[in-house]
């Protein structure tokens, strides 16, 4: 035997100890369980096309502005099927939240009803492409895709006008271009495979051409004579839903058809909330694609303003939706202590259009195309912006992506809360700088009254910036310059705030226990006005603070709207001075020994006879001004 081992070959050996291995394994069971859930993945993409937002110069007609009112879509993040892996950063933000802003912030953001969550979205960098010539630098760009489109395969051209009085100007300067455009296809042989259909919208969808044409000569008169839509409502995805469904299955010929879809409007539309998501994916599955000639979005906010010429040529700026730019809110909306007259604040561009259309634009493979004129706020480089654009992925994705990171999620559900009009944060109260001081008890008298406001906005800064100092760590993990951007400016601004009403407070408390004194005798008021000292260490702590968020918004965002605004707050100081000055003393109040119900008696008085003298003036002439 041993003879007969030392015989056999190596792979003799090697053959006979693998198959022993092998019929050992045969008989061992292995179980493996995953921590994973089964997902399924669904999506409504039908075809995906690149896409750009195209960015104008030159506008055709109107002015963009905006009155500050709030933001549309006022979302807080919901607190229902939060996965595992994010629950913690959920928890983590109500905790520090929660207990010090129980009726404040309540960290959730509700998104509308009816929203595909399954929708996908292209990538889109939100690059831009500078056309100037007004409405023929617009039909430029909208003859050259349709030149395109053409050179692949036939064409079904659809133009969705918006009917309202703010529009004429825009829709006739398009409508005398028409020919032109049509008669340029014409000689290039691009009208053989092309048809037109032209339908408006307001408060109802009207179809102006039954069926498509290919004679566009009558579409020129068909437009300029629109009726104006008085009923300011603006209908704009229910047109384009309609458009797409009537057409989704024309073609006048064999073959595959191109669709697309031009918007021509100012305003965002009022039925987002209902049919964006449907209308995405109606296009989608129709393979039509949308262009949309509007405005920009004003930066933050959900209302701009229109430029309108009553007929006996008085000018006016109504206030129209056309914003916002994002889906859930990024900004506070914080007042500017000490500059309200800089209306620009309220009136910067945001670079892009509102959301809702622009996402459909990104979403089927057409653009934005933002025809906006000189515009009344300050504007920013179309380059520099290009790194800042908001995120146009489905709202349920950004909620999830908003989720995962607790300082974006404090900063949304903050931003919220200063959107609302019945808030106190929205309507911070305009303090008072002035005070008579014929006596010590007339100027604690004012003091008293001033100071009672003061202490509940201080109260409502203080649970907003816990909500955010809670999760400054998360700070530095997040990565999209636009996130950065919001966070430091809010956490500068709420900062600036904080130590100007908190520092105001402590002027006013200590003048109002020992009532300083003249220098020169003849004055009797006193005046608070800003200045760089700061004496308390609480308030210099504060500020300190807000100055190193605001400035690293200037150095890390040159060029921005946030940087814009975190300038304009390092340019006001944050400490307090007196000066003193003097005015006529009202009759009554000479001496320093009136007792304090006659101080209360006599201002009364002072006061009545102001709201007398203001009665008496004429009052402004009323106008019906239009709904557009």
């Amino acid at each position: 035997m041993n003879n007969y081992r030392r015989d056999l070959p190596a792979w003799g050996i090697s053959l006979l100890i693998n198959g022993v291995m092998l019929t050992a394994f045969h008989f061992i069971a292995w179980t493996v369980t995953s921590d994973q859930p089964n997902v399924e993945i669904v999506s409504v993409m039908d075809d995906v096309v690149d896409q750009e937002s195209i960015f104008i110069d030159s506008v055709v007609a109107d002015a963009v502005g905006t009155d500050g009112e709030t933001l549309m879509m006022a979302p807080a993040l919901a607190a229902a099927s939060v996965p595992q892996a994010q629950q913690a950063v959920q928890e983590k933000i109500e905790e520090a939240v929660n207990p010090e802003i129980p009726t404040l912030v309540e960290g959730d953001i509700s998104l509308p009803e009816n929203t595909d969550f399954t929708a996908t979205f292209t990538d889109n960098k939100g690059t831009t492409d500078s056309i100037s010539g007004g409405a023929a630098g617009v039909m430029d760009r909208m003859t050259f895709e349709i030149r395109q489109s053409v050179k692949e395969r036939q064409t079904l051209v659809i133009w969705v006008f918006d009917a309202s009085g703010s529009m004429k100007e825009r829709r006739n300067a398009i409508a005398k271009r028409f020919e032109k455009v049509y008669e340029q296809l014409a000689q290039e042989k691009a009208t053989d495979g092309l048809y037109t259909a032209v339908m408006t919208f307001g408060e109802k969808v009207n179809i102006l051409t039954p069926e498509p044409v290919q004679d566009t000569k009558p579409l020129v008169s068909m437009v300029e004579s629109i009726p104006d839509d008085t009923s300011g409502k603006e209908m704009v995805f229910s047109a384009v839903g309609t458009a797409v469904e009537k057409w989704r299955t024309f073609r006048k010929n064999d073959g595959t058809w191109n669709k697309m879809v031009f918007i021509i409007t100012d305003e965002r539309g009022d039925d987002f909330d209902q049919h964006l998501e449907s209308v995405i994916a109606s296009c989608k599955r129709a393979k039509a694609r949308v262009f949309t000639v509007g405005n920009a979005a004003i930066f933050g906010q959900k209302q701009g303003f229109v430029r309108w010429v009553y007929e006996d040529g008085e000018e006016d700026f109504i206030p129209v939706d056309q914003g916002p730019e994002t889906a859930f809110p990024e900004g506070l909306q914080l007042p500017t202590w000490g500059d309200t007259s800089d209306w620009r604040l309220n009136l910067m561009s945001a670079s892009y259009g509102p959301y809702a259309l622009t996402r459909l634009c990104a979403e089927t493979g057409g653009m934005y195309i933002v025809a906006d004129d000189q515009g009344r706020g300050q504007k920013f480089s179309k380059e520099i912006m290009r790194n800042y654009s908001p995120d146009y992925r489905p709202m349920k994705q950004a909620e999830e992506d908003i989720r995962k990171n607790a300082a974006k999620a404090a900063l949304v559900s903050t931003a919220d809360l200063t959107y609302n009009e019945k808030s106190g944060i929205r309507n911070l109260p305009v303090p008072v700088m002035v005070f008579a001081a014929y006596n010590d008890n007339v100027l604690r008298q004012e003091i008293v009254e001033a100071q009672k406001p003061v202490a509940a906005v201080d109260y409502d800064i203080k649970r907003l910036l816990q909500a955010l100092e809670a999760t400054e760590k998360d700070r530095e993990k997040i990565r999209e310059p636009r996130w950065r951007a919001a966070y430091d400016l809010a956490m500068g601004r709420l900062l600036a705030l904080r130590a100007r009403y908190f520092g105001y407070n402590n002027m006013l408390a200590a003048m109002r226990s020992s009532p300083k004194a003249f220098e020169k005798k003849e004055n009797n008021e006193w005046r608070l006005i800003p200045s760089d000292k700061v004496d308390s260490v609480d308030v210099r702590k504060i500020s300190e603070k807000a100055k190193k968020y605001l400035q690293r918004v200037v150095d890390e965002h040159t060029g921005t709207p946030w940087a814009y605004m975190a300038e304009k707050e390092l340019r006001l100081d944050m400490g307090w001075s007196w000066q003193e000055s003097a005015r006529p003393v009202p009759p009554g109040m000479e001496g320093n020994n009136l007792a304090d119900e006659d101080v209360a008696r006599l201002l009364l008085a002072e006061e009545e006879e102001e709201q007398r003298r203001r009665q008496m003036a004429p009052p402004a002439k009323p106008r019906d001004r239009p709904k557009l």
